[in-house]
This record gives structure tokens, sequence and C-alpha cells, in this order.
């Protein structure tokens, strides 16, 4: 059992939240024995949740023959967040309620070879039509969690990268799009984002890996229920890991990257070299479609096809041997556009292989599975990080009691 202190920012905050969204109805004292905090830590955490009008006392339930245990709930509707995932070629937004749940949502064209002071309006003119067909306040939108590729400045909310032109390295994209939209924006690495949407939506203090390919391949581990972030949350980046020493030099500086040799990119780029396969398969467009009907085929029968998919699998699964075996967890989950349609092939392959090579399979064994919401997944976790830079924000208190009603609910939580 973990015991987080005395500090009620995040992530006294975040994980109490998580468990009574987990939980649906809980009490203090299961908080408290959930958690490892003490009583009074925990009831200052509660208190200051209430004041935000986050969390509410939703009845009683008895217990043995002292007094009936006073119940807490979320209240859904007492916030709401934006996320968007993009990456070179895809992008979907949605909007999410505190309990996690999709309330709008919606595909949009990733930015391909445009320019970011174009894509940006467009992100804007999205995020304005979702709000608009949930009906949502704006008074009640946090702000807008952008999962997306790195390297990345999450304090600075820009990327560090020339990808996919040159304009977007150091491009003030969280600045921009705040000033396009009036809504907070903070960035964040997508396969990260995707383990949080995970969690949101699964057990609150679990610990699992997160393998996320959509324009490339990431990762991100989630342990005890915490996203682990290394010093600028850059790490993690299974895409980069070396699965052939003597490759060919990838744009990091590394040779043999499993990107260039398992990623969607390279998997569309060798179905294009072979002239009977792209015919067939009527090949041509953006990297990430065409992959998909490669793996479309590969499902199919199409042997030449199959035969591109393996080498994805199996290289992709040896890196997550390595992704296991540094973090020891028992659980390892799929996530992204490019397993939307095929990922049970993913998910096959990368099972059999754990189950014969990770280091502690004679310890404890490793579930592979696709997420519930596979190409959304990193969108909410996006929302959701919004939610949970609120919460460990030093002017928490002040935010609360600037709140409808948060003066009130903070003396009735007292």
């Amino acid at each position: 059992m973990r015991s987080f202190g005395s500090d009620t920012r995040l992530p006294t905050l975040a994980v109490v939240l998580d468990i009574i969204r987990e939980r649906t109805t809980v009490s203090r004292v299961e908080l408290a024995e959930a958690t490892g905090l003490t009583q009074a830590t925990m009831t200052h955490a509660v208190r200051k949740l209430i004041a935000l009008g986050f969390v509410q006392e939703v009845g009683t339930a008895r217990s043995g023959r002292g007094t009936p245990r006073r119940l807490l709930g979320l209240r859904p509707e007492a916030c709401y967040m934006v996320g968007i995932q993009f990456d070179r070629f895809s992008a979907v937004g949605v909007v999410v309620d505190l309990a996690g749940r999709i309330v709008a949502q919606r595909e949009m064209p990733g930015p391909a070879d445009r320019e970011p002071g174009e894509v940006v309006p467009e992100f804007a003119a999205h995020v304005e039509a979702m709000l608009e067909s949930a009906a949502v306040d704006r008074s009640a939108v946090l702000g807008i969690g952008l999962a997306t590729y790195g390297p990345q400045d999450r304090d600075a909310g820009v990327l560090l990268t020339p990808q996919p032109t040159p304009a977007w390295l150091g491009y003030p994209l969280a600045t921009t799009l705040t000033e396009a939209t009036g809504l907070p924006v903070v960035i964040e690495n997508d396969a990260t984002a995707a383990g949080i949407g995970v969690q949101t939506l699964g057990t609150a203090s679990s610990s699992f890996a997160v393998v996320f390919m959509s324009g490339g391949i990431g990762s991100g581990v989630i342990i005890d229920g915490h996203p682990y972030r290394g010093a600028t949350s850059n790490g993690l980046e299974l895409g980069h890991i070396s699965v052939d020493a003597l490759g060919e030099r990838c744009g990091c500086g590394n040779r043999g990257c499993l990107d260039t040799i398992a990623g969607p990119m390279a998997i569309a780029g060798r179905a294009l070299e072979d002239p009977a396969l792209s015919a067939r398969l009527g090949l041509g467009g953006d990297p990430l479609s065409d992959f998909t009907r490669v793996g479309r085929a590969a499902v199919a029968g199409d042997a030449a096809a199959a035969a591109l998919i393996e080498v994805s699998t199996q290289t992709l699964a040896v890196a997550t041997v390595t992704l296991v075996n540094l973090f020891d967890v028992a659980r390892v989950v799929l996530a992204g556009n490019a397993f939307a349609e095929f990922g049970t092939t993913y998910r096959e392959a990368l099972q059999d292989v754990l189950d014969r090579s990770v280091f502690m399979r004679h310890v404890h064994s490793v579930r592979v599975e696709l997420a519930d919401n596979i190409s959304h997944a990193a969108a909410v976790g996006g929302a959701v990080v919004v939610l949970r830079n609120l919460l460990e924000s030093p002017n928490l208190g002040e935010r609360a009691a600037l709140r409808p009603g948060g003066e009130d609910r903070a003396r009735q939580a007292r």
C-alpha cells in the first residue's frame, strides 16, 4: 500500500478522484484504505474535491454497528475537457466529462505537410464544433490537451522536432491554440496520454505498459496509477530502440530503430517497393492509409502483405520484451489508429513471443490486450491531463473558491 504523505495536490487528489471514478461510490474510510492516506489527509483531500464541485455525498452505507458511512460520488457534469490526438497523418478530437465519458468526438485530417499556422486554426474550429454539438457550456471547460509525438517541451508547449515541416520546430503550439480558442492548452506525449486514457476507464491504481502505434511507434508506462515521465517526459521511445545495430540510420541519430523496421511508414514504404502488391492493393495514399490496406490484405490471406506484417509484429514483439523486462509489468495494452482494424493480429503475435521470451515469465504471466477505445485512448488521456494539471496547481484553493458555489461547498464539507 502506498503512502502519499500530507500533500493534497497531485498525486493525492488525482488518486482519490481516480478511485471514486473507478468504484462509482466509496466512503472516506475506503478511500483511506485504498490509498494509504491518513484519515486527516483524506478528509482534507475530499474537502478540496467537494469545494471544486467535482465530488458530492450521494448517500450512506451501514458498516457493522457503527455510524453509517457517508458515500462519495463524482459529479460528471461538473467539468469537461477537450482532448486532441494527432500525428502527421491523422487526428481525432474528443470532449469528455469528469467521469471520463466521451460526450463528443470528431475525426480530423492530420497536418500532413502543412504548416502549423494552417493546422492550428483548423483544430480550433473542430473544438468549437465539438463543444457546440455536445451543448457544453464553455465556462465548464477546463482546457484542451494535445497528445502528440515528441520530443516535446511540455512546460513551454512546443514540439522540438522539425516534423512534418521545419516550421513545427519550436512553434508555440499551446499558446497559439489558446489564443484561437480562449481555453488553456497543454501538450502531452501521445503514448503516455494513451496510458492515462486506458487508466481513466480502467483500474485506477494499476501498473501496465502501453504500446502506441499510429504514425509511428511509442510507449508509455503507468506505475501504481501514475505515468512514468523521466527527466523531461520524453522517455520510453520504443520506436527508437535499436533492434538492428547495423541497420539504416534513423532521423533520431540511432541505427536500426524499431520505427524504421516495424512502423507504419516503414511497412508502407516496403509495400510500395513491390509493384505487384502496390497495384493489387491500390497503394499510393498517405503511409498510414497504405499500412492499413496492407494489414487488411494480410488478414485476408495475401501472402506478400502477410510477410510484411509479420516483420512488423515480430520486430515489435522483440522490442516489447525489452520494455516488459525493464519495468516488470504484467499487462501490455495496445492503442493507436494503426491497431484499429487488425490489432488482434498484433496482440496474438506479441502474446506468443512474450510467453516464450519475457525474463520473469516463470514468476508471473504477461497479458497483452487491446485498449477498449483503441483509436481514442490517447485523445481521452490528453483531455484528462488538463484535469491533472489543475489538481497539481499551487493555486488550486483559489480556483476552487472561484467556481460557482465553491465557498458554500467547502463549508458544507467541513
